[in-house]
């Protein structure tokens, strides 16, 4: 009957060292290079012809449409969060925290990475944008105290992104990286040129 005790607790000690040993083990993630357009590769893979225009990055576990490691922006105040391209994401947090220090916003929530494919439609598959408060298109929470869409676009400006509030079908409150159609006031200054 002893014996029979022992065998149990026996196998019942080294069933839970099997199960417990993969909860603690840590894995280091890999370092991976990025270029400044937002594509990066694992440290170990060949060197890239322009050697000079890369950077290192922790890999992040959360990547983009085209597989890129992605880099958070952070809101101080709030603890708010959302994922954008590890190119970008020093832009996007100078833009945050200059919105928070500087004109008083308080950033409750964020959109960055979503799934689907990178278009001039949408930047976000890519990592190229950032919904700060945004309810809906256009539409802000009010408690985020974002100034209004001509001050916002200046913000955004200073930190090399265009803010979507500019477009003739408004989209306030998103910001991203370059110009995917001109700003509603440059298309009718464009058209009553041609008139």
């Amino acid at each position: 009957m002893k014996v029979a005790v022992i065998a149990v607790l026996g196998g019942l000690f080294v069933m839970s060292a099997a199960v417990a040993a993969p909860h603690h083990r840590l894995t280091a993630l890999p370092a991976t290079i990025c270029d400044n357009n937002g594509h990066c590769i694992a440290a170990d893979a060949p060197a890239p012809a322009s050697r000079g225009q890369y950077t290192r990055a922790a890999v992040a576990p959360a990547v983009d449409a085209n597989g890129n490691s992605a880099g958070d922006v952070v809101s101080h105040n709030t603890g708010a969060r959302a994922r954008v391209g590890t190119a970008y994401a020093a832009s996007f947090q100078a833009y945050i925290d200059d919105l928070e220090s500087n004109y008083g916003a308080r950033v409750l929530f964020m959109g960055g990475i979503r799934p689907g494919r990178c278009s001039i439609y949408s930047e976000h598959p890519c990592g190229k944008a950032l919904d700060v408060c945004q309810l809906r298109r256009g539409v802000v929470d009010r408690r985020c105290h974002l100034p209004g869409r001509q001050t916002l676009a200046r913000i955004a400006a200073s930190h090399g992104l265009f803010e979507g509030g500019l477009w003739c079908d408004s989209d306030y409150g998103h910001a991203q990286v370059g110009v995917t159609a001109p700003a509603c006031s440059d298309r009718a200054d464009r058209a009553y040129a041609r008139q």
